[in-house]
């Protein structure tokens, strides 16, 4: 048996702060005291220790958000439903904060913050814990990472934060975040686009697989030019790629005639298979193919080391029981409105 070792890496659960769900109730603690893992490299050693601690109702008034929090955009939508939700059940997992000479400073939960806010709670559960600024800038972007709550740009800009801030080199930033150094140097490419264009990519209007062709292209008045025609004509990853390599032979085609993003495989399929291919990439931080013929194919996923393959699992069974505990939570508000409970 492959045994697991702690870090940042490693997601919240190294860190003492959980690694579930915002509607999943915490585990009681087996033991009273916990030790936060070490985490060592070449250049940089964060060491805590805390001691576990049941949670506190804490005024929502006295605790001010995360200022290095890596995630700008919140869905509305979502936050009204986590809202309902709080407002019938509240808050099952407490918000994680840490004692500031004014109150409080939150470290994880900020979507729970809110919605309580919005669902008029006055005070929220709360944990206490004690971590210093470029710790609190890791755990943010772990937990916001494993929840798959960050934009490309939002990504980027947080990788970019931590290196830049901290001192970091890009093989320490992927230990502490289980990401692999080229998953991370791609994302952080994504800045060298221009403004426009990476306002697209927050907005949704481009994906990261349309965007990623973009980078070839210096000029940025062509780069834009390109990123309103891929968003005009619904191209797919392939057909910009094409775009891509035609405008670099001639940057001034737009002008010359209109552009034929024929003569690239629009198999439905195969659309669907590269498609998959971008999505997975973007999930596991690790090169991805789907290969075969025919019906019968095979997913092939590259991985580093051991801990690289255990971080990989670990991200696919969150995924399985993060859908299981959709399911029961739907079951439960069925039961609450109905009286009956389905199996």
């Amino acid at each position: 048996m492959v045994k697991k070792k702690g870090g940042l890496g490693r997601g919240l659960g190294a860190l003492g702060l959980g690694g579930s769900t915002v509607n999943k109730p915490a585990k009681p603690q087996e033991n009273k005291k916990e030790q936060l893992h070490v985490v060592k490299d070449n250049e940089s050693k964060i060491e805590a220790s805390a001691v576990a601690a049941s949670p506190q109702e804490i005024e929502v008034s006295k605790i001010k958000v995360n200022p290095n929090q890596p995630r700008t955009e919140f869905d509305e939508e979502a936050l009204n439903a986590l809202q309902d939700s709080i407002k019938e059940y509240g808050v099952l997992q407490p918000v994680i904060v840490r004692k500031t000479a004014k109150g409080y400073e939150l470290i994880a939960g900020e979507r729970r913050l809110r919605a309580s806010k919005l669902a008029g709670k006055q005070t929220i559960p709360a944990i206490i814990k004690e971590f210093n600024d470029a710790q609190m800038t890791e755990i943010a972007l772990i937990e916001n990472i494993q929840r798959e709550n960050l934009n490309p740009v939002e990504e980027a800009h947080a990788y970019h934060h931590l290196l830049s801030d901290y001192g970091l080199t890009q093989d320490m930033l992927s230990k502490k975040v289980g990401r692999s150094r080229s998953h991370i140097a791609n994302f952080l490419r994504l800045l060298k686009l221009s403004e426009k264009i990476q306002a697209m990519l927050v907005e949704g209007k481009i994906s990261m697989g349309q965007a990623k062709p973009l980078l070839a292209i210096e000029d940025m008045d062509l780069q834009e030019k390109a990123a309103n025609f891929i968003i005009d004509n619904d191209l797919s990853v392939r057909k910009v790629e094409a775009l891509v390599k035609q405008l670099l032979k001639h940057p001034d085609y737009f002008d010359e005639k209109p552009v034929d993003t024929k003569g690239v495989d629009t198999d439905p399929v195969q659309l669907f298979i590269l498609d998959a291919e971008d999505k997975l990439k973007m999930i596991l931080g690790t090169s991805v193919r789907i290969k075969g013929t025919g019906k019968k194919k095979k997913l092939e996923i590259d991985f580093a080391s051991q801990d690289d393959l255990e971080r990989i699992i670990d991200l696919l069974t969150e995924k399985v029981k993060a859908n299981d505990n959709a399911e029961k939570l739907k079951k439960l508000r069925e039961f609450s409105t109905t009286g009956k409970f389905n199996v």
